[in-house]
């Protein structure tokens, strides 16, 4: 009776254990598949807004060509404008020589002017000496001869005319004078005119050139910021395209695991059965303990200097993981896998340094770790990992203040906004 009820109690707890392995199995394959479905879903949103951010920036590198014409254009006028300055210019630069002559001539012309005040002075001194007036009486009567009246007659016109030519010479010079040094003023002015003139023209479309580059920087880095956020959508792409064939790796790995379990099962069925048929009053059997999953394991020696949650620091920034720093130790502090799971990916991030990204099932539960300043990588895209293997050394690698571990836990699938991010203790021992 003892012996029947015994084999009862094993049947049972067999049939249980079979059940329980089989519902765990139903469980996890449509919880891994649909895993596998959000990521394809959000790979399709994500090649959306790429293509979105690709025809944003097509708009504005049209917009630049359109503006970079402009510019052409500008750069032609003011090329204009610089020759006619340089002309106005030369203008101005022979103008400069022709007063020069002027006052080459004025030189001249004053130095003959003053001879000639020289002699009308002396003119005046003669004529005041003599009376004021020359006595033409005189000169004609006292001729010797009618041939002696006309030569002093001729003589007395020869005078009077000499007179006046050098009066008029006198006057004209001076006018002439006075006329040249108000022609060169005049133009000098003009030309000094034209040239302000010209000036401001040139600071206008000087004004208007720096416009335009204002205007292309800014487009530029409009540019820059649409071609940045393309390429963290077409790496996020890349993320989760690896995410996607990882997590199939796991739902093969996990099926294989499962069956492989259920093979033991029923062998360690078979085999306590048969102890249980052969077994006579040595008492009832006991099965061989169940081999047991501890979990997540620690992913470095050393302690944690920043936990999950806001930061204090950076404008209360979150703080999606927490970081276990070097503390001081010297030589090399291995990083190591806190649990089975397939590579999603091993690179370099311009934040996170030498990055590796790896997916895990975690008793039919989807679970995505990140491990973030590396000093190198030792695993690769799509490579199985197991727990405690050595992903790399702590480093300090990217955006980092020191030697220091960054571990991210994401419940399911990796999202570029980190909404699935918890923190790391709930599953750390």
């Amino acid at each position: 009776m003892r012996r029947k009820v015994g084999l009862l109690a094993v049947a049972t707890l067999v049939a249980a254990s079979t059940l329980l392995s089989e519902a765990n199995l139903a469980f996890a394959n449509p919880s891994l598949e649909n895993q596998i479905s959000d990521v394809q879903r959000e790979r399709q949103e994500k090649q959306s807004e790429a293509k979105q951010k690709e025809e944003e920036i097509h708009k504005v590198e049209q917009e630049m060509d359109d503006i970079g014409s402009e510019i052409e254009k500008i750069d032609h006028e003011v090329a204009e404008t610089s020759q006619k300055v340089r002309n106005k210019r030369a203008e101005i630069e022979e103008v400069q020589n022709h007063i020069e002559q002027l006052k080459e001539e004025i030189v001249i012309l004053e130095e003959r002017i003053a001879e000639r005040d020289e002699l009308l002075k002396e003119r005046a001194r003669s004529m005041y000496q003599n009376g004021g007036s020359v006595n033409y009486l005189e000169v004609i009567l006292g001729a010797k001869s009618f041939g002696d009246f006309l030569d002093r007659v001729s003589a007395l016109s020869v005078i009077a005319q000499q007179d006046r030519n050098i009066l008029d010479a006198h006057i004209q010079d001076q006018r002439q004078l006075e006329e040249t040094k108000t022609l060169v003023e005049e133009e000098l002015q003009k030309l000094e005119g034209h040239l302000v003139e010209l000036e401001e023209l040139m600071a206008q479309l000087e004004e208007q050139r720096k416009e335009k580059d204002r205007l292309m920087a800014r487009l530029q880095e409009r540019e820059n910021e649409l071609h940045a956020d393309l390429g963290e959508l077409e790496d996020a792409d890349r993320i989760l395209r690896q995410q996607e064939a990882a997590l199939k790796q796991e739902l093969e790995a996990y099926k294989e695991r499962q069956r492989q379990a259920a093979e033991r099962e029923e062998a360690e069925r078979q085999r306590q059965a048969a102890q249980a048929q052969t077994s006579r009053s040595t008492g009832p059997s006991h099965s061989a303990p169940a081999v047991s999953n501890s979990g997540f394991m620690m992913p470095a020696t050393g302690t944690i200097t920043s936990h999950w949650g806001p930061r204090a620091t950076f404008g209360g920034r979150m703080h999606y993981g927490i970081d276990i720093g070097k503390n001081g130790r010297t030589g090399d502090v291995p990083v190591v896998a806190v649990y089975d799971g397939t590579v999603i990916r091993s690179y370099y991030s311009e934040s996170y340094g030498n990055t590796v990204l790896i997916a895990h099932n975690l008793n039919g539960q989807s679970i995505t770790t990140l491990y973030a300043h590396l000093e190198d990588r030792r695993v690769f895209d799509g490579q199985r990992v197991s727990k405690g293997q050595v992903l790399g050394n702590m480093g300090n690698t990217g955006r980092s203040y020191g030697p220091h571990l960054h571990f991210e836990v994401h419940e399911g699938s990796w999202n570029q906004a980190k909404s699935n991010a918890v923190n790391p203790m709930k599953y750390l021992p």
